[in-house]
């Protein structure tokens, strides 16, 4: 399986296009590093600092991206650990799922332009080997039965 780590200029243009008040859901699949790979452009790259489990700089990204996700509404639904791939490829085994919920599309849009956001994204991108994004519908975590 290809890894991604970032959108394509398709992927963002086709974000932009949808509509921006519509709630959005984004389910995400993370397939984990052993060891987080910082880049020489990172601060942590060839410090102590940078002798961490990939868990480790996951919590990182968690901890500082957390705070421009929740200033925007966002939150994480749920996040679990993969059971079995129950139907589907067998190179499917991806490490832990989340789902992330903001209110508004444009919530997502301004998170993805938030100076805290992108700093903290070395973190995520350190932690993991492959990670894959699916935006969904976001009525259904908003919506009041």
């Amino acid at each position: 399986m290809e890894s991604y780590l970032t959108p394509s200029e398709a992927q963002i243009a086709e974000l932009m296009r949808g509509d921006h008040d519509a709630p959005v859901a984004a389910l995400n699949l993370f397939w984990f590093n052993e060891q987080a790979q910082y880049q020489p452009e990172d601060p942590e790259y060839g410090t102590d600092a940078a002798n961490v489990s990939a868990r480790e700089a996951y919590a990182a990204y968690a901890a500082e991206a957390g705070q421009a996700i929740t200033a925007l509404g966002g939150h994480v639904a749920f996040s679990a650990t993969l059971d079995q791939v129950m139907i589907g490829p067998d190179n499917l085994n991806f490490d832990t799922a989340a789902v992330m919920v903001f209110p508004t599309r444009r919530a997502f849009i301004e998170m993805l332009a938030s100076p805290g956001f992108q700093a903290a994204s070395r973190h995520r991108k350190a932690a993991l080997s492959n990670h894959i994004m699916l935006h969904l519908d976001g009525t259904p975590f908003f919506s009041q039965d």
